[in-house]
Formats: structure tokens, sequence, C-alpha cells
């Protein structure tokens, strides 16, 4: 029967980084994933997720690499102590930037082999993280977004007829808001 493999984080703007550490996690047997709550998220972050929990369980339960998932229904830093707990594993991997003591004593306690990895891009790939995301994005002014990995341009049309003269000459991703005038009609 193979090892039961835990990993607990947000997984907000799910990436390939993610998706890595997911596979590597994965070598020391099964893969059971702990993912922060919208509420911990919120308290931790002092933030919203961009990705609702659901939407975030939805995307990391459908990853190869992984077993199951649930929502952490613990709170703070140590959300997924009740996960851990539920599933019981064998192993408790975290990436060397979540290790802590705390985490370290926790899985003495229980009898858990506790194993940090370094962060490393899958290979040929760019090193990719959350935060540097979310940064890269709050700085975007043009299409240069395709850097950060996700494109994006705002389109301000002034009729639905100027829609295909703007896709044609300046093709991409694309949010069009189309301002149509308004105006009031007077008897005098």
């Amino acid at each position: 029967m193979a090892k039961k493999v835990f990993v607990s984080g947000c997984y907000d703007l799910l990436h390939s980084g993610h998706v890595e550490f997911f596979q590597q996690a994965s070598r020391y047997g099964d893969l059971y994933v702990g993912i922060g709550s919208d509420a911990t998220y919120l308290e931790y972050k002092h933030r919203k997720p961009m990705f609702p929990q659901e939407e975030r369980l939805f995307m990391v339960k459908n990853i190869k690499a992984v077993k199951d998932a649930y929502i952490n229904e613990g709170s703070g830093v140590i959300d997924f102590l009740p996960t851990l707990d539920k599933v019981k594993p064998d192993v408790f991997v975290v990436n060397a930037e979540g290790g802590s003591d705390e985490k370290r004593r926790i899985c003495k306690e229980r009898g858990i082999e506790y194993v940090e990895l370094q962060r490393t891009p899958h290979a040929g790939l760019k090193a990719r993280s959350s935060s540097d995301l979310k940064k890269a994005l709050s700085n975007v002014s043009d299409n240069s977004a395709q850097e950060a990995g996700i494109p994006t341009r705002l389109d301000l049309a002034g009729t639905w007829i100027d829609q295909p003269y703007v896709s044609h000459y300046y093709p991409g991703w694309a949010i069009t808001i189309s301002l149509e005038p308004t105006f009031e009609v007077r008897d005098r």
C-alpha cells in the first residue's frame, strides 16, 4: 500500500510552480492536499483570494498528481491541522519557504515524516509564484501581461462597429467596453 502524503497551501492563482510541487511531493506516495479556506486566506493575507475556495478545490482535485483535496477547517497558519488529523498521512511535505519548527513539532508528535523541498520549476519552465504573478499583473499597462503569463487588454470602443477594426489591427485577449453616446432631446 502506498504511503499517504500531505501538503497544504492556499493555491490561489494556480500555476506551474504549484503543479511541479504536487508532482515532486507525489513521489513520496499518494498525495492529499489541504487548501486554505476563504476565511483563512482573508485572515492570513488581509485580502480576499482571487478564486473562491470551491474553485481552488476543483482545480487542485483535477491535477493528475493529486489523489484527493480538502478545504482546511482550521484557521491561521496552521489551518491544516484538522485535515492532517483526518488524512493521517505518513509524510508531510512543505516547500523550504513554508517550513517551520511548529510544523516539525506537529509531525514529530504524530509520527509523521517531515520533508522540505526546494522550490524548483519544471524543466524548461520559468519559476513562478502567486505573489510574483499578482505583482506583475498590478503593474501591467499594455500587452506586457504576456510576460506574467496572463495576457489581457482593455479596449474602449466608440461603438460596436469599432471592435472589428481593433481586433484586426491589435489581436489578442481583450475586454471590450462599448461606450455609446447618450443624448437628450429637448423641445424648445
